[in-house]
């Protein structure tokens, strides 16, 4: 059996913790993935696997790093939405919120998106919204270029 590792439990504790109180959702801010057991999910993505495709993201043990129409963005503080999936949920999928502004969390995403291995959306979140605050360009190309998937 694999053990977890320090910073795993902190998120497990974290989402017990949080997921104790019902109807809400919580996100953890993380600034690493590194030993937080997300390693099965590290890797570049593009829209339906396909890296002759824009926009692409990494996933690694630093963050997410997005490269939108040849332009690189890095995210260096996201936040893990640890409870996302409600008190008793025991699916395969894992969100995250990889920007934070005023208004929220424009975009959220979803790894194993659909209870389906390997399939990564990205959502529009806070914005975007009929009668909201648009979605930026950024976000704008990352939700149209959805589902993603590890490039082949």
């Amino acid at each position: 059996m694999k053990r977890l590792h320090t910073g795993a439990w902190m998120l497990v504790i974290t989402g017990l913790l949080f997921g104790a109180y019902p109807g809400s959702t919580h996100a953890v801010e993380v600034t690493s993935l590194k030993d937080m057991g997300f390693d099965a999910h590290f890797g570049r993505y593009a829209p339906k696997g396909d890296c002759t495709l824009q926009p692409q993201f990494v996933m690694d043990a630093s963050g997410f790093a997005f490269e939108i129409n040849g332009k690189p963005v890095k995210t260096t503080t996201f936040e893990y939405a640890a409870s996302y999936g409600g008190n008793f949920y025991e699916g395969i999928s894992v969100w995250f919120f990889p920007f934070k502004t005023s208004a929220g969390y424009p975009i959220l995403m979803t790894f194993n998106s659909g209870e389906t291995k390997g399939v990564v959306t990205i959502d529009a979140q806070d914005e975007g919204w009929k009668g909201g605050p648009p979605l930026s360009p950024v976000n704008a190309a990352l939700v149209k270029g959805s589902p993603y998937a590890r490039c082949k």
